[in-house]
């Protein structure tokens, strides 16, 4: 149980690298709350630096849905910060708080200035993965488009872990052919090479079986699909998904 609840996750962040929605927090402290890992569960990859210049660069290369802001980030100051990347598009800032103890007034003096520059939101520190997705769920750029992959009839959620054909949901695949699944939808009808499926499925951590394996699993999950779909192979480059268009 161990080892499949190990390769999960590590397929749940996989699959959020190369698809899922993106949050970016910038904060000085370590993720003791395990959000990264609980995030990956509502498909969405985070990015976590601890200075608000790291938090610069990493909006430039990611472009996130969200960005989370601790008001004691080094770097610039904070509200400069939200300033600075909200000239560039309008992304979702959430403002973090340690609560409302004690230093209830020294919070809210400090997150005054991440408001005035454009927060939405605030959350709480420890991050709670629940409460970050319900205000990501109120950005404007939609994050339920990747929770899930849709091709002609199929449609796949990765989160959950399902397969819907038609609106039907069939049987649970095995998790190797739920990511070769995966992988073929997220190139379809493109070609997906066999390199490429040996990091979907195995990563590159784990040892890597060859062609006659990922064959195997192919001549599987044709199986499984049935007619509503074709695996065909690429003779010298890999594999492709296609659908009728009828």
């Amino acid at each position: 149980m161990d080892a499949r609840r190990q390769s999960i996750r590590a397929y749940l962040r996989r699959w959020t690298e190369s698809a899922g929605a993106q949050l970016l927090v910038v904060d000085p402290a370590d993720d003791e709350s395990g959000l990264a890992e609980a995030m990956a569960g509502h498909g969405v990859h985070v990015t976590w630096v601890g200075d608000t210049l790291d938090g610069l660069v990493e909006f430039g290369r990611i472009d996130p849905h969200a960005v989370v802001v601790a008001p004691d980030a080094p770097g610039i100051a904070a509200g400069d910060f939200v300033t600075r990347i909200r000239r560039h598009g309008s992304p979702y800032v959430i403002a973090s708080s340690d609560g409302l103890g004690d230093g209830a007034r020294g919070q809210s003096d400090a997150i005054g200035p991440l408001m005035l520059a454009g927060a939405s939101a605030v959350v709480l520190r420890p991050y709670a993965a629940q409460q970050v997705w319900d205000l990501m769920t109120h950005a404007p750029r939609s994050v339920a488009d990747h929770a899930t992959l849709e091709v002609g009839p199929i449609e796949l959620d990765a989160t959950a872990f399902t397969v819907r054909v038609g609106g039907e949901r069939i049987a649970d695949l095995p998790l190797k052919e739920f990511e070769l699944l995966r992988a073929l939808m997220l190139a379809s009808p493109g070609v997906v090479t066999d390199e490429e499926l040996r990091e979907a499925i195995w990563g590159a951590s784990e040892r890597r079986p060859g062609g006659n394996t990922i064959a195997m699993h192919v001549t599987r999950l044709r199986a499984r699909l049935g007619d509503v779909a074709v695996v065909r192979r690429i003779r010298g480059r890999g594999y492709s998904l296609t659908v009728d268009s009828a």
